[in-house]
């Protein structure tokens, strides 16, 4: 019944930014000025005027700032609630309808505890809180045409190495992409199996071919290119030279020749060779060895594990699998029954999975407006009245979280995190109340520790009051410009 309901469109992002579709925006378009109207206008219906937000995210348009400024300061999304509270309020009163109970276990899974909270359960959540589920119908009509990508980028990169193994696995990739199976795959489950097999066979072949590094590529030499660099005297220079050509003989790849000339002429011409042709055939091996495609390799081939599902594959096995772990699927499904249903209950639960939804809704627009990931807090935890969840890629694999919480005894909290190089960690936070910043302050010695044990190296943890200064992290994480995360399911 949800598939009647959603358009299957390339861009899911349509129904994110129409207010016909996406209810908190279209309360906000009944907020907005008339010259906050004129700023969104490009044509003569909401749904032209909205075109800009098709736009390039790297930079934020003027519509969408307006947009994003105009639901940021919207009355009525300024209390929104505790989403896990309006959850259990509707599975409370679904429970006293017998039309309606029988749904309710399905959706008591979406609910829980904060006592459950841990990276698994976190990443869980986030991905079935209904905000992705227009992303996840984007993800399985890509599914093909992304693995053609990824076959053609590793064919690309196979022509680089010169060896029979490489040779033969461009032609086994030639074969794949030219096959029948390919086009059917998305619609046919039987060639989706097929081209999930394939797909098995190449990386099986990729591993091996992965492991058989040239000898340019070696440990061995790139220690000796380092050596090189660090040797002073003729006798080191010479004996770290002779080394590399013995190593470089066996190589196949496409500079060892060159590399091989250039030592040989080097080691007859040794003591009135200058320092800057030393230092050109530094840069010469240097660059040979950077030259290497097998990171590349690796990484398209962890890629390419992501094929191996069939079902995963085949559009319509994928959509309905990744719909029945989606929660604004099974609201979406519910509200289309209770707008039919003869219930008594049936207008007061409508009412209570329209908030629901209008929830989602908001999560959803102001995540595409802010060029982020931004979700409700998604777990029951009775301390809290509500919050809400922030995910931002920066520049330079940086990474940013910001997290909302109004506590029912400590008032709102606000936590800011940095993280790059895969394990520093900025944080900060910023507290309505002087207590909970003193309570903070005092338990930091036991959070530096749980983030060491976690392996992340906390550089920096500074708790503020609200009254205080902003901070340059804070700023770090509202840049003007949009970032490339996209509208994806990340954690």
């Amino acid at each position: 019944m949800i598939f009647t309901m959603i358009q299957l469109s390339p861009e899911a992002r349509l129904t994110i930014i129409l207010p016909n579709t996406n209810k908190a925006l279209s309360e906000v378009i009944k907020n907005a000025t008339p010259e906050q109207l004129e700023t969104l206008k490009e044509g003569k219906d909401i749904k032209s005027l909205l075109t800009s937000a098709f736009q390039d995210k790297t930079t934020a348009s003027k519509s969408d700032q307006t947009l994003l400024d105009l639901l940021k300061n919207s009355s009525s999304f300024k209390n929104i609630g505790n989403f896990s509270d309006s959850l259990q309020s509707l599975l409370k009163e679904m429970k006293t309808s017998p039309e309606m109970a029988p749904k309710v276990p399905v959706l008591e899974n979406f609910l829980k505890n904060m006592i459950s909270l841990d990276p698994q359960n976190l990443k869980k959540q986030i991905a079935s809180s209904g905000v992705f589920m227009e992303s996840k119908f984007a993800t399985a009509l890509n599914k093909v045409p992304d693995l053609i990508q990824n076959l053609e980028t590793l064919k690309s990169l196979l022509t680089k190495i010169p060896t029979n193994d490489a040779k033969a696995l461009q032609n086994t990739i030639t074969s794949l992409l030219t096959s029948s199976i390919l086009p059917s795959a998305s619609t046919n489950p039987q060639s989706a199996l097929q081209l999930t097999e394939g797909v098995k066979k190449i990386t099986e072949i990729l591993q091996s071919l992965i492991t058989k590094t040239d000898s340019l590529y070696s440990k061995e030499v790139a220690a000796l290119a380092i050596k090189l660099d660090q040797s002073s005297t003729l006798s080191e220079i010479k004996n770290t030279l002779s080394e590399l050509y013995g190593t470089l003989l066996s190589s196949k790849a496409p500079d060892a020749n060159s590399l091989l000339d250039s030592i040989e002429k080097l080691l007859k011409t040794l003591t009135s060779t200058s320092t800057n042709e030393l230092s050109t055939f530094s840069d010469e091996l240097k660059s040979a060895i950077e030259s290497n495609s097998t990171k590349e390799i690796i990484t398209i081939k962890t890629k390419l594990s992501e094929f191996t599902n069939p079902k995963e594959l085949h559009t319509e096995t994928f959509i309905k699998e990744a719909m029945e772990s989606d929660l604004k699927s099974h609201l979406l499904s519910l509200h289309e029954e209770l707008s039919q249903s003869t219930d008594p209950s049936g207008p007061k639960l409508l009412e209570q999975a329209d908030k629901l939804l209008t929830q989602i809704d908001y999560h959803q627009l102001l995540s595409h407006l802010s060029s982020s990931n931004s979700i409700y807090f998604p777990f029951v935890w009775d301390q809290l009245e509500g919050g809400s969840l922030a995910f931002k890629k920066g520049k330079e694999k940086k990474f940013y979280c910001e997290i909302n919480l109004k506590l029912k005894e400590y008032g709102e909290l606000d936590l800011m995190m940095g993280l790059y190089d895969e394990t520093q960690l900025e944080i900060q936070a910023h507290t309505e109340k002087s207590a909970l910043k003193a309570l903070i302050q005092d338990n930091i010695a036991n959070l530096r520790s749980l983030l060491i044990q976690a392996g992340l190296t906390p550089r920096s943890i500074r708790v503020f009051e609200r009254s205080e200064a902003h901070t340059p992290l804070q700023e770090s994480y509202h840049p003007s410009e949009g970032s490339d995360m996209g509208f994806e399911v990340k954690v």
